[in-house]
Formats: structure tokens, sequence, C-alpha cells
């Protein structure tokens, strides 16, 4: 689960919850990590 300790650090840094993260990946404003 790489992806989402990036995410949950990400989230951590910006104080965005993961879910909010993933749901803004799934409308390609943000890239994902490959």
């Amino acid at each position: 689960m790489k992806n989402g300790l990036r995410i949950g650090k990400l989230g951590r840094q910006l104080d965005i919850p993961a879910y909010t993260i993933r749901y803004y990946e799934r409308l390609g404003l943000i890239p994902q990590p490959s």
C-alpha cells in the first residue's frame, strides 16, 4: 500500500482527508503516484 501511505502523508501535510485526495485523483485533478 505504498500509494495509500503517500496519500496519507500528503493529506497530513495539507490537512486534507485521504478520501478527499482520492476523490480528486479520481477526477484527474491530482496525478496519481506511479
